[in-house]
């Protein structure tokens, strides 16, 4: 028994490899969905309890676990209590927009009523910089970047202390802090022309008395420069003659002529291969797919359209799903044993090697009493 070239198993280990990762971040997703629906359940009791300080982060954790509509209109809900009125309205609107791009119409509209009443209670801060402030001058709020498009536009933010900072090349950086808490009010926070600030030095001076760097002692007179640095020979110098080959020196035996075991199996095993996993992906995302956001199974008879963690989604689409995973292994598990062995390459037989050689060509044969053209069959 022959085996196979290592080539074929290296391709094979980094198959089952990606098959294995595929159905172990199956796994990790599933654990990850459980753990968000645990969190959704434990925030909806601590806010039915008035405890939204609590509440909050579960719900900002099983967003990040599993993102979903139902989890970021609760948690808008959450920070409206806890009074931050900028994030709660700026993402009862990214919940208005993906609701309308589900097509869920009426999650849309309670998501675009809620952030409507939150409107009149904004705070707005504007900061303002100088017209000639240097062009690499940044601005800061809360630690975050403001681009030059956000200076001099009202920009809502939640109630509380906000630091402002401002800083530039070869100028002295500036911070200023101020408190807001009264809703509807509208504040600006004017950064002033940056003083000049000293430069920084690259490297401090050696202190006086330290001993100077000692220099690389040059060589004594007559003395043989190193071989790296020797002089290159002269462009005109001969080069060592070259040994000449012996003529009666033996050829190199020809490699032997080999073929593929069946092109059309091994075409055959690629194209199933490549259907299999194209449908292991396919129904990866299908089942991922089928209960993304917050669940699947939404109940249309809730009065609220958001008091389950749960989406809008057929019941049906997580067993497709499941079926495309299984055809798609059978696939891969019949095109690679097809793949590996068609694509093998084997010895051609002698008498098929003298076949297939090509015919020498016609000779010229002249002698004492004819002449003609000999060639061989």
């Amino acid at each position: 028994m022959t085996s196979l070239p290592v080539q074929h198993l290296g391709r094979l280990l980094a198959l089952a490899m990606f098959l294995v990762a595929l159905l172990a971040g199956g796994g990790d997703a599933r654990a990850d969905t459980a753990a968000a629906q645990a969190l959704f359940d434990a925030a909806k009791q601590l806010m039915a309890e008035g405890k939204y300080a609590d509440a909050c982060p579960k719900l900002e954790e099983s967003q990040r676990l599993d993102p979903g509509i139902g989890t970021q209109f609760n948690l808008a809900a959450c920070y409206e209590q806890l009074g931050r009125t900028a994030s709660a309205w700026s993402m009862f609107l990214e919940v208005a927009g993906a609701a309308k791009a589900a097509g869920q119409l009426e999650r849309e509209k309670v998501a675009r009523q809620r952030a409507a009443a939150l409107q009149p209670r904004l705070i707005r801060l504007t900061i303002t910089a100088p017209a000639d402030s240097p062009a690499d001058l940044q601005v800061k709020r809360d630690g975050a970047l403001v681009g030059r498009a956000q200076w001099g536009t009202p920009v809502p933010v939640d109630p509380g202390k906000h630091t402002v900072e401002a800083s530039a090349a070869g100028r002295a950086p500036f911070a200023r802090s101020v408190e807001l808490t009264r809703a509807g009010a509208s504040e600006t926070l004017a950064v002033p022309p940056l003083a000049a600030g000293a430069p920084a030095r690259d490297a401090a001076p050696p202190a006086s008395g330290a001993p100077a760097p000692a220099r690389a002692a040059a060589p004594p007179a007559g003395a043989l420069a190193p071989s790296h640095a020797a002089a290159p020979p002269a462009s005109g110098a001969p080069f060592a003659p070259v040994a000449p080959v012996a003529k009666g020196a033996p050829a190199l035996p020809a490699a032997p002529l080999t073929k593929r075991r069946s092109k059309g199996m091994m075409v055959t095993g690629i194209v199933l291969t490549s259907l299999g996993t194209v449908a292991v992906l396919g129904g990866g995302l299908v089942i991922a797919s089928s209960c993304s956001g917050d669940g699947c199974g939404y109940d249309d008879s809730s009065s609220d359209p958001f008091s389950d963690n749960v989406d809008y989604e057929e019941s049906d689409t997580e067993g497709a799903g499941v079926g495309l995973v299984i055809g798609g292994l059978v696939l891969a598990g019949v095109g690679i044993p097809l793949a590996i062995i068609g694509g093998r390459k084997v010895p051609v037989q002698p008498e098929k090697q003298a076949a297939a050689a090509p015919a020498p060509p016609p000779e010229l044969v002249i002698g004492p009493r004819y002449a003609g053209l000999r060639w061989s069959m």
